[in-house]
């Protein structure tokens, strides 16, 4: 309690300077606030679709890979320094095409367009043309990293048109774990604030339809190539082919290498069958020439016999190539071989029926051979025969000719399917390959749809709006900070003095800094408001130190107060001739010793006392000795007198500062009192202030009601009722 008690009597004391210091503060706050800036907001909702959009390539969202990515890229997109760079160039080339001196408009009041116009250069304004795009490329153009250029200073310093400016004031959010993204910027212009909003929406689906594309069209641009390299390369292995198989009259290499290979087959049976015919007639001619004997070498001798039996195998030959020609010719060729054919073959029926009637001329007998057999039968049965034999022969020397051509054919078609099959392998491999880069081409574009999708999505749901009125300003904060904080530092100011200041002035603080009890308090004198009582307080000062001292003395012993300080000019003699004064006013016997007066301080006598009566002898036992001693700090005291100090009061101004000498001088002063005396050492403040007296006296007039509310709020009397006392 008396803790707090202290704190509050510390506030009161400090009360002027908490109340007008923080006023001061709160004027000049004032007065600094008076033009404070308005703040205007706008913002802008943005729907993106990229965690419930639909995807055509089947991921399950709009943008494709991971939706929560996509959308965090999407807002530091948004804030990148390139989509701000264009932003704020843009916004310069609106609000100087748009701008007017004399009215406010919606893209820049007229005062910001005045401050902005005088600092643009002529040649810069000269950039800026009828149409916003042109003019943002001649600004774009124009600007140059250099510390020269306007432009590239306007961008890093002006406070609507900088990048950083700009970014700061800019606040992009998700609203919760929606597709919706929201983009709030503020500034003390409400077309700037407008304008910035209505530009960085355009500008960053450009940008971001830029970054997403950039990532496929490189791509579709080297598949595209490739797909048309693979294309080229395919044609011109195929016309090879198709070239090669002209070259070489294949029209299906395998269908003719069957036909070839069947035709191979029926040529080596159609060749066994003439062979084995071949010696069945040579068997049965060699057989009938032995049973014609001589009659055969006869008809054999015939030299027209001979001619027509060559000429008869020379027609079969014929014959027979005619017909394996005819078997592999077709259309109008075919028609001419069947017509040869025709007369060869009834060439050689004439030519067997001369042979035939040359035969029977020269065997005109019938006579009977050797066996009993008519020679006429055996000579027919032997010329068929020989027909025969001249017919196989002939046929297997059109074969024999005919095998000559399928082994030429064998050889031509060998080597062919080697290289026909080498070369659809190579198309089958480039053809492979253009499949693969088509598939890879198609998803691409098909990623770049999808990306084309994403972007459509972004759409406004709640475009920006052209803020009509300021936000609230935060002027009556700014004035009651400055306000608080003036008070806080003014009490932290003295609070910090008040914890290092060693000066008594008061019961606690006095206590807490020599750690010895206080008796009382003696008032300083009143020069201005209270001067009239300043008699009446002494008076009731006095009566509290008497009522204090007075239970220490006792009957039947000398009783003695000594009157101690550590240096001079502290109130002993004043104090110790007012006790003495009110003392003998109340009957009682007092005896006032001082020093220089009735004692020497530097009298061995004094110096080594050992009792009262060595200073003064004549003293008498139911006397009460005041003792006013000299300076601590100049002159000491034996312990003898101390010691026979009913009690030791060490009188020291409240206004003074308590020295290390001071503290040194008390610390001896207690180390020489015995235990009995132990306590008979105090401290009692002179030239205190009211309320230090107020607390061994209680409260000091005037009673006036303001005075009774202070001291009954001092004594924590919340609820007391007035002092009766109060006039």
């Amino acid at each position: 309690m008396d803790i707090f008690r202290y704190i509050v009597r510390f506030l009161y004391k400090i009360r002027w300077y908490l109340v007008i210091l923080p006023l001061i503060a709160l004027v000049v706050a004032w007065f600094m606030t008076r033009n404070m800036e308005r703040i205007y907001d706008a913002n802008t909702t943005i729907y993106t679709g990229m965690i419930t959009g639909y995807s055509i390539e089947g991921t399950g969202n709009a943008g494709g890979g991971n939706g929560q990515t996509n959308i965090v890229n999407l807002m530091l997109i948004i804030q990148t320094d390139a989509t701000i760079h264009e932003v704020a160039l843009r916004l310069f080339a609106r609000c100087m095409l748009y701008g007017n001196v004399a009215k406010d408009n919606n893209y820049i009041t007229a005062e910001h367009f005045r401050q902005l116009k005088d600092n643009v250069p002529a040649d810069v304004q000269a950039l800026i043309q009828v149409n916003e795009e042109e003019s943002y490329n001649n600004l774009k153009a124009y600007e140059k990293p250099s510390k020269e250029n306007y432009l590239y200073n306007l961008l890093n310093n002006h406070p609507y048109f900088s990048i950083n400016s700009i970014t700061s004031r800019l606040k992009v959010m998700r609203l919760e774990q929606s597709d919706i993204i929201d983009i709030a910027y503020s500034a003390n212009d409400p077309g700037i604030c407008y304008n910035t909003l209505d530009i960085l929406n355009k500008v960053f689906a450009s940008q971001y339809q830029q970054l997403r594309y950039g990532e496929t069209l490189n791509v579709i641009k080297f598949f595209e190539r490739e797909v048309n390299k693979l294309s080229r390369t395919l044609n011109l292995a195929e016309n090879d082919l198709i070239n090669y198989n002209i070259r070489h009259r294949i029209i299906n290499y395998g269908e003719q290498t069957k036909q070839l290979t069947v035709l191979d087959m029926q040529q080596q049976n159609a060749e066994n069958e003439l062979r084995k015919n071949l010696r069945t007639t040579e068997a049965l001619i060699a057989y009938l020439k032995q049973q014609l004997g001589n009659r055969q070498k006869l008809i054999e001798s015939n030299e027209e016999f001979t001619s027509i039996v060559r000429d008869i195998s020379r027609l079969q030959s014929r014959i027979a190539n005619l017909r394996l020609m005819g078997s592999e010719l077709s259309g109008g060729s075919s028609q001419e071989a069947q017509l040869e054919l025709a007369r060869a073959e009834q060439e050689l029926a004439a030519a067997t029926n001369r042979v035939r009637e040359l035969t029977a001329t020269i065997e005109e007998a019938t006579y009977n051979t050797d066996t009993g057999i008519k020679a006429t039968d055996l000579i027919g049965r032997w010329l068929e025969q020989v027909l025969i034999l001249e017919q196989t022969k002939a046929e297997l020397g059109a074969y024999e000719i005919f095998r000559q051509k399928l082994d030429e054919q064998y050889r031509f078609y060998s080597p062919l399917g080697a290289t026909i099959d080498r070369k659809a392998r190579h198309i089958g491999f480039i053809e492979g390959n253009y499949m693969e880069m088509l598939k890879a081409l198609n998803a691409a574009r098909l990623r770049q749809r999808n990306l084309q999708m994403s972007t459509a999505t972004l759409k406004q749901l709640n475009p920006p709006v052209f803020p009509l009125n300021a936000q609230p300003t935060n002027r009556m904060m700014i004035l009651l900070g400055a306000f608080m904080l003036t008070f806080f530092l003014t009490a932290l100011y003295f609070f910090i003095i008040e914890m290092l200041d060693r000066t008594l002035r008061d019961r606690m603080r006095s206590e807490r800094i020599t750690k010895v009890p206080v008796m009382g308090c003696y008032p300083r004198e009143s020069t201005m408001r209270y001067r009239r009582f300043n008699k009446t307080i002494s008076d009731m000062a006095l009566r509290q130190l008497s009522k204090t001292l007075l239970p220490y003395f006792k009957e039947g012993q000398q009783n003695v107060l000594n009157l101690l300080s550590t240096d001079a000019g502290n109130g002993k003699s004043h104090l110790a001739e007012e006790l003495e004064n009110y003392w003998l006013s109340i009957g009682l016997q007092v005896r006032r010793l001082t020093y220089d007066e009735d004692f020497l301080a530097d009298d061995s006598r004094y110096v080594m006392a050992s009792d009262i009566k060595d200073l003064c002898p004549d003293i008498l036992p139911n006397e009460i000795a005041i003792v006013e001693y000299p300076n601590l700090d100049d002159n000491s005291i034996s312990s003898a007198l101390l010691n026979m100090g009913t009690v030791n009061l060490m009188v020291t101004r409240a206004n003074r500062t308590w020295k290390d000498v001071d503290q040194k001088a008390l610390k001896e002063l207690q180390g020489r009192l015995d235990e009995e005396h132990k306590n008979t050492l105090f401290m009692y403040l002179t030239e205190a202030q009211r309320y230090a007296v107020e607390e061994f006296v209680g409260q000091l007039p005037p009673y006036t009601k303001f005075n009774n509310f202070v001291y009954r709020m001092s004594q924590m009397g919340l609820t007391a009722v007035e002092n009766n006392r109060a006039k």
